[in-house]
């Protein structure tokens, strides 16, 4: 949404990769297209904006590996320069192999001005701003600092005096942008990047209903039932192990005592304004272990299970993820977890998308 973000604001035309295999899935899960997972031809109709997919300005193996090196000899293989905003003190661009992987690119990486970080004078300032970046590439008019910089890193196949591309704006991240109030603020109700694109970010309706299949198997309802109001909660573990305040020694999970409270509260709540009683509570979590799971049943909860439904081994490695997300997404409340951006972009859409009620617990 960043990217699409910053395509406004420089009168742009975005040009979406493909998502990539990350943290959830391996790399032999493959790629997905943006309009894969969501509606984009409503994204469009939404923003009144024209947002195009690599796939429409460049032919693409749907089958490529991340692993699969191109080939200088590839007459498919393009090459031209790029921002890099990763922060001063490292001293190469963000990891994109895997992306130029997939798309055929040979990218060389010139960093940003010093000016475009939110902190210009701390070194180690990780955010960029969506104003310094936007006057960078400002087509026909760029700011004169763009000029004559020094390349971060030369491309991987030895393309020469690949300065940033002024037609073709192209960045190594955008993850860490902010308009220039925080850092992090993405993770606000305030978000200006949120609330004007993100919002906007529907699932494909195929999806939406396959979500609801699983659902409704995980509440025990027959095939065709109506999907019942319900609170939809998310329990990061993994990772989330180290995050210990002081004198805690790790493991230092949030007991799910807390999440049941948080649920407790959230029905009260909806009971209290809406008068809806949402007794159904749809759990997912990256926890693997057995107990987490038994506890979770005690209270009541239901999860899809992923294992048993043999989701993996029907559709792909994509799917489970894919599916808690929209399952996630249908709550009229929601319960996530801290500083997990999966728990947060499902609060958001609860609240936009549902009217519902969010918490996140930390």
């Amino acid at each position: 949404m960043h990217l699409i973000y910053l395509g406004i604001l420089t009168r742009r035309i975005p040009i979406l990769p493909p998502v990539i295999p990350a943290a959830h899935v391996s790399e032999d899960a493959g790629t997905l297209a943006f309009s894969d997972v969501f509606n984009l031809t409503l994204l469009r109709s939404s923003l009144r904006y024209p947002i195009l997919e690599w796939q429409d300005v460049k032919l693409l193996d749907p089958n490529i590996s991340v692993l699969s090196t191109p080939s200088l000899s590839d007459p498919s293989l393009e090459q031209f320069g790029c921002w890099s905003t990763q922060k001063r003190t490292v001293k190469g661009p963000a990891f994109s192999f895997d992306s130029e992987n997939v798309l055929k690119l040979d990218l060389g990486y010139t960093r940003v001005p010093d000016f475009v970080y939110l902190e210009p004078g701390e070194e180690g300032e990780l955010f960029t701003t969506f104003g310094g970046l936007a006057v960078l590439v400002q087509p026909e008019y760029p700011h004169p600092a763009s000029k004559d910089l020094p390349i971060l890193r030369g491309s991987r196949f030895g393309g020469k005096g690949l300065t940033p591309d002024e037609r073709l704006a192209c960045f190594d991240m955008l993850f860490y942008t902010s308009t220039g109030v925080k850092q992090f603020e993405f993770e606000e109700r305030w978000s200006p990047v949120w609330n004007s694109v993100g919002t906007h970010f529907r699932f494909q309706d195929d999806l939406v209903e396959h979500a609801k299949v699983y659902i409704r198997r995980a509440f025990g309802i027959e095939e065709g039932g109506e999907v019942p109001l319900m609170i939809t909660v998310h329990i990061r573990r993994g990772d989330f192990d180290l995050h210990c305040k002081a004198g805690e020694q790790p493991p230092c999970y949030i007991p799910t005592s807390r999440f049941k409270k948080a649920v407790e509260d959230v029905q009260k709540r909806l009971l209290e304004s809406r008068d809806i009683n949402a007794s159904h509570v749809l759990v997912a979590s990256d926890e693997e272990g057995q107990a987490f799971w038994d506890e979770i049943q005690s209270y009541g909860w239901s999860f899809i299970d992923h294992l048993a439904e043999g989701t993996y081994e029907l559709y792909g490695e994509w799917y489970p993820v894919l599916i808690d997300k929209i399952a996630q997404s249908m709550g009229v409340g929601f319960v996530g977890t801290q500083s997990s951006t999966f728990s947060l972009l499902s609060a958001r859409r609860v609240e936009d998308w549902n009217e519902g009620e969010a918490v996140m617990i930390g």
